[in-house]
Parts: structure tokens; sequence; C-alpha cells
């Protein structure tokens, strides 16, 4: 088990498991499998195709939901890097660096729609900070899965992933 903020504290509560990756496909369609990617989601309480998506874009990929994988071949170290920067941006709290965030949409406008992450255990509310291509693209998967009520979340930062029919409002917590 690794721990959530990617530094090295034995006694530090928040873990994930390791990704492990297996290779499949010959030739031209080689494709990466991310065996566990649905524990590592469930540890950063993330759904696990925002997850796959990121990393499909981190690498220039194309990503197969049903399969959990990617095109082309990568190490577990270069996976697990792609993953601890997904972490970095849209997991842990910028003030107390705990992942016990909550993403929260807060609008400005009709067409500006800010990304901000609410931290259970300090109470702050930080605007995600975007610095590449990559990030935007997956700030705006999770606008996406807010707005169209995809993405649940409940008290202490636990993640329900339910269908667009459920009638239930995403921010009432």
């Amino acid at each position: 088990m690794l721990n959530i903020n990617g530094k090295d504290d034995s006694s530090y509560r928040y873990k994930m498991p390791a990704v492990n990756v297996n290779v499949g496909g010959k030739g031209n369609g080689v494709f990466t499998i991310l065996d566990n990617l649905n524990d590592i989601s469930k540890a950063i309480n993330h759904p696990p195709t925002l997850l796959l998506k990121f990393l499909s874009s981190s690498f220039g990929a194309i990503s197969n939901d049903e399969k959990m994988s990617i095109t082309g071949i990568y190490t577990a170290s270069q996976i697990q890097e792609a993953i601890q920067s997904y972490i970095n941006t849209f997991v842990l709290c910028p003030s107390c660096n705990i992942p016990e965030t909550i993403p929260q949409l807060k609008k400005e406008t009709k067409k500006n729609i800010l990304l901000e992450l609410k931290c259970s255990a300090c109470g702050k509310i930080s605007e995600i900070k975007i610095s590449n291509k990559k990030e935007e693209k997956t700030k705006d998967l999770i606008i996406s899965y807010l707005n169209k009520n995809e993405w649940i979340v409940q008290n202490k930062g636990n993640m329900v992933i339910k269908t667009v029919s459920d009638e239930s409002n995403p921010f009432d917590l």
C-alpha cells in the first residue's frame, strides 16, 4: 500500500494500492491493462473512468472503459507517477494535504463554471489550479460528471456513482 499523498510516512493513514499493469495484444494493437484501477479509484474517492481518461490524456493514448486499459505499453512506475499527478491536482487539499475533499461547482456566470475542492478535514474551499491541457480536459470531465448528477458526493468524501434517472441533488450533503 502507498500513501495517497505520495510521501514516505509509515504512519500516514490514507493509503491506496500500488497500480498493477499487464500488457495485452500484439503489434499495433498492444495495450496496457490497469488491473486494480477500481481499487485505486475507491481509495481516492473518484470515479475510475475519470482517472482512466486522465491517464489516456497524459500518455496521448486511447482508453477502453470496459477493459480498463489504454493503448500502448507503459510501466507500473509511469502509470503510478501519472496517478500521483492526478491526486495532487484533483484530490489533495491544497491547504492541509489531506485527501478528504469533495469537488463542487461554483457558477460565476452561465458559461463560467469553476471547480472547487471543499475539504472535509480543514473546511477550506480551494479553487483547482490547472497548469496544462490534460488537467483542463479532466477538469471539464469532472464538471460534466457533477452537472449530469453522475457523481454524488457524500459526507467525508465518500463517492457513489449513480444513474442520471436518480433525481436527488448532488450538492445535498
